[in-house]
């Protein structure tokens, strides 16, 4: 955590952006007979052919459909203040990212990293040459630029994931130096990453921040924003509502959504008992409400902490991966990267257009086939089904395919999975 007082700032670890929103309209339908396409895109991903159906569906099928997600970006806007150097959490964060992103999943990802501060600007006046200078400077651009994955890992000699890779092993976090204000310039940081994903077209969009504390730099702000004074009377402790407000609003965007995921590292969880370190609320209900506000769609359903509000305490039930608890290694921060990837991927699928007519919501059927082994789902009948143990399907409230239980751990758990609609049979309800 940071304050801003001789010698500190304001501090949060970023790791922004990781595209593909969660799976709803993130598929395409390849025609096989009868109907249109759909509007998403189209392609033939190489299994099995299209018109290889089981035998329950080949006597009756009029179209037979195939489904993949779309292209994602994700941008790693990493926090890397002078508090990320204790507890080793930036050299986990460093090997999580790496471990993570070398999966093949991410190969048919655009990744990039964005890490602030990116250096030093001018005090402001209210430390009244306390310093010369704070550490609040972010960059406008990535410092890995957003490309294409590919095959290539990090121990590639090229490729995104190896130059990932190699600006982590010649940087490190900024420390606090003589005369010099450790900053966290979290807002400029996190519009700076959403930006940076708006201009990469036709894919889903993933901010993924990762933070140890408290957002500040305010005092610097221009236009001011609404903020919190810290212990030398400066107004640099950032106000939570304008983080919510600025990832709520990427995500509402029609034209660019961008979705973030927020992970919360340890000193994650202070409560504003020291005023000269921590800022003046719970940290983890700030966190919480900011993950609620960039991807509403995937968080924990139980979660509680939806809203921030400086009275409100650490929820229940964060709605952001909370690792402060000492659950914290580069183990756990890459599992929780991957689960992002999982549930950014998404089980939901568009109905396919048809030519002229109106599909027949009562002759839809769904396989999907994963590691050559294809399975025939049957649509629930009980909303409360989990089907935790044999996989199903329903329609979402908007009319699209989603799959459930093992069905969804099943096609989001490998790097390429066929999903399968099936219209002209009379639906199989389990």
């Amino acid at each position: 955590m940071h304050s801003f007082r001789l010698g500190r700032f304001a501090g949060v670890l970023a790791i922004a952006s990781f595209a593909t929103l969660v799976g709803i309209g993130g598929c395409g339908s390849s025609k096989s007979n009868g109907f249109g396409d759909s509007d998403a895109s189209v392609a033939d991903d190489g299994g099995l052919p299209l018109d290889a159906l089981s035998d329950q569906f080949a006597g009756c099928a009029t179209g037979n459909f195939q489904a993949h997600q779309s292209p994602a970006a994700l941008l790693i806007d990493l926090d890397r203040s002078g508090t990320m150097a204790s507890s080793s959490k930036f050299a986990f964060a460093q090997q999580a990212i790496v471990a993570a992103i070398d999966q093949d999943p991410f190969d048919s990802m655009t990744l990039g990293l964005m890490a602030f501060p990116s250096g030093t600007t001018a005090a402001p006046p209210c430390l009244a040459g306390l310093v010369p200078s704070v550490a609040c400077a972010t960059s406008g651009l990535a410092q890995v630029a957003l490309k294409p994955a590919g095959a290539d890992k990090s121990n590639a000699g090229t490729g995104v994931r190896h130059e990932i890779y190699a600006w982590l092993t010649t940087s490190s976090n900024a420390p606090v130096t003589d005369g010099t204000g450790d900053g966290n310039p979290t807002y400029d940081a996190l519009r700076n990453g959403i930006n940076s994903l708006k201009l990469v077209a036709n894919v889903k969009r993933i901010l993924l921040y990762v933070t140890d504390g408290g957002a500040g730099c305010t005092s610097l702000s221009n236009p001011v924003r609404p903020s919190y004074q810290d212990s030398v009377m400066c107004p640099d402790w950032e106000n939570p509502d304008n983080i919510v407000t600025l990832l709520k609003n990427g995500h509402d965007d029609a034209t660019a959504p961008v979705s973030t995921f927020v992970v919360g590292v340890p000193g994650a969880d202070t409560n504003g008992s020291d005023p000269n370190t921590q800022p003046p609320y719970h940290v983890r209900n700030a966190l919480s409400a900011y993950a609620f506000a960039g991807s509403p769609e995937t968080v924990d359903p139980a979660c509680t902490g939806r809203a921030y509000t400086k009275a409100g305490g650490d929820p229940s039930v964060s709605c952001h991966f909370d690792m402060t608890t000492g659950n914290y290694s580069a183990a756990t921060l890459a599992a929780a990267i991957e689960q992002i990837r999982g549930k950014v991927l998404g089980c939901i699928f568009e109905l396919p257009n048809a030519d002229g007519g109106t599909i027949d919501r009562n002759k839809i059927n769904v396989t999907y086939t994963v590691n050559g082994v294809t399975v025939d789902l049957k649509k629930r009948s009980d909303p409360n089904d989990m089907c935790l143990m044999d996989g199903c399907w329903d329609y979402t409230p908007d009319g699209k395919v989603e799959l459930i239980g093992k069905a969804c751990s099943d096609v989001k758990g490998v790097a390429m999975a066929q999903v399968k609609i099936v219209v002209g049979c009379s639906t199989i309800i389990k």
